[in-house]
């Protein structure tokens, strides 16, 4: 079935679960589109601005999707997915035949296939893995980058409520193939992340302004969307915020416990993510260009990692 056959069916009622930073600025360009029927989150109290929209506050998981044709869920972690797919009052209980589940968590592909395999042996229910790339502020300006496995034919369905928040959506293989290529993402993140820190103190020993280093490279081979979003707040204490560096550190934990259980090499993923981990205790993981504080060493009145 082509992808014009699905766009011109009338809109299908969409429900959204996990109002995080990421969630909740997905749920609004839905909201915006006017394909948001329900919300809910496992922290109560952080759907006020989407309900004041007219969106409904569901009771639970279960009575969401009992109410929607497509459940959206973005949440942080594959025990998070778990709970709200077959917990007390989870979607496996309400959820049907003909009904599509759209993960923009970042879990393994194991775990998704797991979960993916059980829900439709007991309800019917189809699953797509479709986890995101471009943070908050790609969703508020809705260009995401969606990174899907699963179905054609489902894939092909949901497009058009992707459309309201992402700008490149692309159906890379079955069930796992888009957490699998997320990985891969995340891998390429840290990487770069740590060489613009080392480039950025490289820059000021030097006697160049840093903070030209963006306008400087332009047009090469390293300029790139990260470079240009990151290295502005590679300067040693800023605080801007778009996102928790613990995300991509679990991530790259998957990543390596996937490599390691093929036998694939992947020394500077695992030394990234010791860094990290070593970096979260100069400065917040909340604090993106935080990374440059573990090469440039505490500052008078620098932020700590308790600092929120």
């Amino acid at each position: 079935m082509s992808s014009e056959a699905f766009t011109s069916r009338p809109a299908e009622s969409v429900g959204f679960i996990g109002l995080g930073s990421l969630g909740t600025a997905i749920a609004h360009r839905l909201a915006a589109s006017g394909r948001l029927s329900a919300v809910w989150n496992r922290t109560p109290g952080r759907s006020g601005t989407l309900t004041a929209t007219g969106v409904r506050q569901a009771d639970s998981p279960a009575a969401l999707i009992r109410e929607t044709a497509v459940v959206i869920l973005c949440v942080s972690d594959a025990n998070a997915v778990e709970e709200v797919t077959f917990g007390p009052q989870g979607l496996v209980e309400g959820a049907a035949q003909g009904q599509v589940i759209v993960d923009h968590s970042s879990i393994s592909p194991h775990d998704t296939r797991a979960i993916a395999a059980r829900l439709a042996d007991e309800t019917g229910a189809r699953w797509l893995d479709a986890p995101v790339s471009g943070g908050p502020q790609g969703a508020d300006a809705g260009t995401l980058t969606v990174l899907a496995g699963g179905g054609k034919e489902d894939f092909l369905r949901v497009e058009p409520v992707l459309a309201a928040y992402a700008g490149q959506c692309t159906l890379i293989g079955p069930t796992g193939a888009g957490q699998a290529t997320k990985l891969c993402n995340q891998v390429i993140v840290a990487a770069t992340s740590w060489g613009l820190a080392e480039a950025t103190i490289l820059a000021t020993t030097a006697g160049i302004d840093a903070a030209r280093l963006p306008e400087y490279l332009e047009g090469g081979f390293a300029d790139s969307p990260l470079l240009r979003a990151l290295q502005p707040l590679m300067t040693p204490g800023d605080t801007t915020s778009f996102g928790s560096r613990d995300y991509l550190l679990k991530d790259l934990d998957t990543a390596l416990h996937l490599a390691r259980s093929a036998n694939c090499p992947m020394p500077v993923t695992a030394h990234a993510a010791e860094l990290l981990r070593t970096a979260r205790k100069w400065s917040s993981p909340l604090h993106n260009g935080g990374i440059v504080d573990l090469l440039s060493g505490p500052q008078p009145g620098g932020a700590r990692p308790d600092d929120n």
